[in-house]
């Protein structure tokens, strides 16, 4: 063995072997299955991911080590909207807008993007060492899994369950789609509240709102009043009439209103509001000859939309309020109102503002065409899953949260107006007339129609609807493969706390619906890695840190330029610089594989919010060293045999204290602790073996039991530490740990 121990030669070696052989298949009925969170094709992993696979991994290994048939399925997602800025972004840099390129000629563009990313992703992956099965990789738009994504959305239609409606939703100006609660980001912030007066008809009175969004107030359709509010009950069935557009709008009386809010009087605005979009169906608003009425049908419900996909004032709009940005019209709207009289007063006050994840535009809820996905009768099936407990949940705790979202489920959409995707397949004739099927040709058979002349739906399926699939068609549904037969339903899954609504939920959901089987029975749920000072890593803080950097070391210089790269905000690239120097003089040092993961391991707690240290890798760093060290020490003897003699007091102390590692670590995987496990194996192996054991048998020169205990521990460490286990089991033992 080297005298030294240098990590980075002993991984790159194995990690190369690995990567060109899965686990080796062993001849037992039990099996063990996972699915790994498909990375998206944006760019690299991050340290989420390094976590996230360093977990699932040990889970791999661990029961490839006990007998058990393994199976780890590898692929990565498309990441409809992400992967689409990406490019877009990139093209920009080059003057190249997407629409002079035509979709056809975009979606090229994209496809040699993914190729470019998948194979820096994959890289990583190898490197990491993780034990996933490369023989069965999948992506989410490769033609196994569009064959998939077809079947689940025309079977979904064909039974009532997918549909098309006119809706409220999340959109995104700058994206031009709609998007997902997921990729919507609250900023509170201060911000302006403004009291405005709205002439009651047929009286000198006014009703004074309080809103934080005037530049909505064409789209008002009523005035909401709380009806036990003392001072507004006598004007409840009354009609104001609306500024500047002259429309009759009633007052309502509703407890949803805070009597304690503003003035306890609330502008409702439908279209451009969702607690407004629910008051409106309540009381079925509509607009006939620019006056508002209350209907007890609901088919007469119809909110005013009055912004465009750009969140420019429509035709809805009067002049000279029209053709104008959304916050433009709030200013113009302010000074009109003045000029009126009809304004009252304006107060600081904390706002909410929504803001899209990718964009940082501010989201503005709209109206407007989608596909839904019908939830109800699969949630209450997923539920019963987990009620029941065939799907359990650690830590227990987040149950909770995920039968909060479940029991107050509404219907999915499913739709996004981009180009980078799964094209719905859905198809119109000239008269709007829709029909859903396979392909055209199918649809024109199906539906048995004449050659009338058809055109697909422009938008693609949201990201998040086939990645639901994931467990079941990553393993080929819907056709009957082995790997479905074999390992599906799956036993674990590991992910994050932030997608428990949008993907685990709706895989469940999607898994019973498909298959009539749960798609895993446990769920890790893991913490968000934090800096050191528990801040979010992101690339506008600086402080992410890329898992590869600590595997390899970086220096200083390098370190910066990754650091202060892509950095819009003046002066922030300076900041970060001087910060990274003071946290890291001499740059990042190389730790290795191995350091890293039993870094993740220890930081594996139940706890929310997860604090990445780089003195604790360091720490790990000088733990692999140790091994090193011991195991160097014991190749100098002559190894003797594989059995272990257990002769002096001192022979039986360290069998006992290893037989009770065993036990406490079997409990703490078992209980998904890894934290509690690797600091049992750090305490056991420095400590107890080398310190106690190790020097007791120096003492008395009775070396005979370190070949085989040594055997028996890299072994059981393997899982931990898979690189520097193997390189000296391969060294001393002349045989490989484990098999490939």
């Amino acid at each position: 063995m080297d005298k030294r121990y240098e990590p980075l030669i002993i991984e790159e070696k194995w990690s190369e072997l690995w990567a060109k052989n899965n686990l080796g298949k062993n001849n037992s009925s039990q099996t063990f299955s996972q699915v790994i969170p498909p990375p998206n094709v944006t760019g690299t992993l991050h340290m989420g991911h390094s976590f996230q696979y360093s977990i699932m991994d040990f889970y791999a290994r661990y029961n490839h080590l006990n007998d058990v048939d393994t199976h780890w399925q590898m692929g990565t997602d498309h990441a409809g909207i992400a992967t689409q800025m990406v490019v877009e972004n990139n093209l920009s840099r080059e003057n190249i807008d997407k629409n002079d390129l035509g979709r056809e000629n975009f979606v090229k563009k994209v496809w040699e993007w993914k190729e470019f990313s998948e194979n820096k992703i994959t890289g990583q992956i190898k490197r990491l060492g993780n034990s996933v099965d490369w023989s069965n990789y999948r992506f989410t738009l490769d033609e196994g899994f569009n064959e998939a994504v077809l079947k689940a959305f025309v079977e979904l239609y064909r039974k009532e369950k997918i549909y098309r409606g006119y809706r409220l939703v999340n959109w995104d100006p700058s994206l031009k789609t709609a998007v997902s609660d997921l990729e919507v980001v609250r900023q509170e912030k201060k911000g302006l509240i403004w009291y405005i007066k709205y002439p009651i008809i047929g009286s000198d009175d006014f009703v004074t709102v309080a809103t934080t969004r005037p530049e909505t107030m064409f789209g008002d359709m009523a005035i909401a009043v709380n009806p036990k509010d003392e001072r507004y009950k006598d004007i409840i069935g009354k009609k104001v009439e609306l500024p500047f557009v002259k429309r009759k709008i009633p007052i309502i009386g509703d407890t949803y209103v805070d009597k304690e809010f503003g003035t306890g009087c609330l502008k409702i605005t439908p279209g451009h509001d969702f607690n407004d979009y629910e008051i409106g169906k309540k009381y079925c608003l509509h607009c006939v000859d620019n006056e508002v009425h209350i209907s007890d049908d609901i088919e007469d419900f119809e909110p005013l939309n009055i912004f465009t996909d750009e969140a420019h004032s429509n035709d809805n709009v009067p002049s000279p309020f029209k053709n104008l940005d959304r916050f433009k019209v709030r200013k113009l709207v302010l000074e009109e109102i003045k000029k009126l009289d009809l304004f009252v007063k304006e107060e600081p006050h904390e706002i909410s503002v929504p803001r899209g994840e990718r964009s940082n535009i501010v989201i503005e809820p709209k109206l407007s065409y989608q596909w839904y996905v019908k939830t109800k009768d699969m949630a209450n099936k997923a539920n019963k899953a987990v009620e029941n407990g065939e799907i359990k949940f650690h830590p227990e705790n987040w149950i909770k949260t995920y039968f909060n979202w479940m029991n107050n489920i509404e219907d999915w959409c499913i739709s996004r107006q981009i180009w980078w995707g799964h094209r719905i397949p859905a198809w119109y004739d000239d008269h709007g007339n829709v029909y859903v099927g396979y392909s055209e040709d199918e649809v024109r058979t199906h539906y048995s129609l004449d050659n009338r002349s058809l055109r697909q739906d422009d938008d693609v399926l949201d990201t998040w609807f086939s990645s639901s699939l994931w467990p079941f068609a990553s393993m080929g549904w819907p056709n009957e493969s082995k790997n479905l037969k074999t390992f599906f339903p799956t036993d674990l899954l590991v992910t994050g706390f932030d997608i428990i609504f949008f993907w685990v939920a709706r895989m469940i959901m999607m898994s019973i619906e498909f298959t009539g089987k749960i798609p895993f029975k446990d769920v890790y749920v893991t913490g968000l890695i934090r800096d050191e000072n528990g801040q979010k890593m992101s690339k506008s803080k600086g402080n992410i840190i890329d898992p590869i950097d600590l595997i390899y070391g970086i220096s200083l210089e390098d370190l910066l330029e990754k650091r202060t790269s892509n950095l819009m905000q003046e002066g922030l690239a300076e900041k970060i610089a001087r910060k990274t120097k003071k946290q890291f003089p001499n740059g990042i040092e190389s730790h290795g594989t191995d350091a890293l993961r039993m870094t993740f391991y220890s930081i594996a707690t139940n706890a929310k919010d997860i604090s990445f240290e780089i003195g604790r890798l360091k720490g790990f760093r000088n733990f692999c060293t140790k091994m090193w060290n011991a195991a160097r020490f014991i190749n100098g003897y002559e190894n003797k045999g594989n059995n272990f003699e257990a002769e002096s007091e001192s022979d039986k102390w360290i069998l006992k204290e290893f037989e009770q590692l065993k036990a406490d670590v079997e409990d703490n995987v078992n209980h998904y602790r890894l934290d509690l496990a690797i600091n049992h194996v750090y305490e056991f192996f420095w400590n107890k073996f080398c310190d106690v054991y190790i020097e007791e048998c120096k003492k008395t020169k009775k070396t005979d039991n370190l070949h085989p205990l040594l055997k028996e521990i890299l072994i059981f460490i393997h899982p931990f530490a898979p690189f520097i286990t193997e390189e000296i089991h391969s060294i001393i033992f002349k045989a490989p740990l484990i098999d490939r």
